[in-house]
């Protein structure tokens, strides 16, 4: 099996929600590069577009990595999804990001204060986590990030202006909640474990550039959750909320 094969495996594994088994060695990427050509190879599998990114790293510094979402998987909230249209589902509270325009690859890298110049919205949103892989999560990471990262769907609250938030909102520690039927879902200590998520978007912006792809204002990019994953085993009402940015609703049939 080559590494295409997987990209097909893993658009069937959406079409016709079977999840992939018996992955054996020969169909793992051997290195970044390779997941994420297989992420494009299943964008276009799907006849669809990206709708928007996930990206995110373990720690401030740290290495990044991140995938494309397609399109019909970003969905605006008030949202209602199918809780048996996933293979699994977790939550993720997070802060995303949209651009003033379109951002084209050029060869010379885009500084930091030219992308921060481009960031025209800010939203909270809700990630629901996911994975094509029936082994999940011992899963190798590199198939994993071939995997989109293992992102089941992006919930959008209302977008508000970067520009009127940017001086005086915490990015690294915003008040916040998280709750399932009522019940909350934050953690006693709350954060980023990227620390101000604006930092990824320079690298997101790079990464695009390097591979070529021209990132559309409409995309909706996702940084990393502040609360942890927190896996729900049945239908329920979702609410996140994060203060100085807005609310973010899913029932989850």
């Amino acid at each position: 099996m080559t590494q295409y094969d997987l990209a097909t495996r893993l658009v069937k594994a959406r079409q016709q929600h079977r999840p992939v088994e018996g992955l054996s060695l020969d169909s793992l990427p051997p290195d970044a590069a390779s997941a994420y050509a297989i992420q494009q190879a299943v964008i276009a599998g799907l006849g669809t577009t990206t709708g928007g990114w996930k990206i995110g790293a373990k720690s401030p510094g740290a290495a990044a990595s991140g995938a494309p979402i397609p399109a019909p998987c970003v969905i605006a909230s008030p949202a209602s999804v199918a809780h048996s249209g996933f293979f699994r589902v977790l939550l993720e509270l997070e802060i995303a990001f949209r651009f003033t325009e379109p951002i084209e690859p050029r060869n010379v890298a885009y500084a930091r204060d030219e992308v921060l110049a481009r960031v025209g919205t800010v939203l909270p949103a809700i990630e629901i986590v996911d994975s094509r892989f029936a082994d999940w999560p011992e899963v190798a990471p590199l198939a994993q990030l071939a995997d989109a990262q293992n992102n089941g769907a992006l919930i959008t609250g209302q977008s508000v202006p970067y520009a009127g938030v940017a001086r005086t909102f915490d990015f690294v520690s915003p008040e916040l909640d998280l709750t399932f039927n009522g019940a909350s879902l934050v953690p006693g200590s709350t954060g980023n474990p990227a620390g101000d998520p604006r930092e990824l978007l320079v690298w997101f912006v790079n990464h695009c550039a390097a591979m070529g792809i021209a990132i559309e204002p409409e995309w909706t990019i996702t940084t990393g959750t502040y609360v942890g994953a927190h896996r729900i085993e049945q239908p329920g009402t979702v609410h996140g909320r994060i203060y100085g940015l807005g609310e973010v609703d899913i029932v989850l049939t």
